[in-house]
């Protein structure tokens, strides 16, 4: 019983914390005026806290991580002459 009760505030903190980051990203998107730029619905992102996420393959890391590395602006460099 104690460890469901611990299981449940734990989760509950969890999503308070994540409620948090979410409204204060729509302040600075709205700060910085841009707010045709919305972020996923709150909802949607607290129904996926807890579920167990499959791995991502190799190809998918790097497709993520090119698509965050064009996001920010940066560049690839080519190391080794490939």
């Amino acid at each position: 019983m104690y460890a469901e009760c611990y299981n449940k505030r734990m989760q509950q903190e969890k999503e308070d914390m994540i409620t948090l980051a979410y409204l204060n990203s729509l302040w600075t998107i709205q700060w910085l005026g841009k707010p045709h730029q919305q972020p996923r619905p709150l909802k949607e992102i607290l129904a996926h806290i807890g579920k167990k996420q499959e791995p991502m393959t190799d190809e998918e890391m790097l497709a993520r991580v090119k698509a965050i590395n064009a996001m920010l602006g940066g560049e690839v460099k080519i190391i080794g002459g490939q």
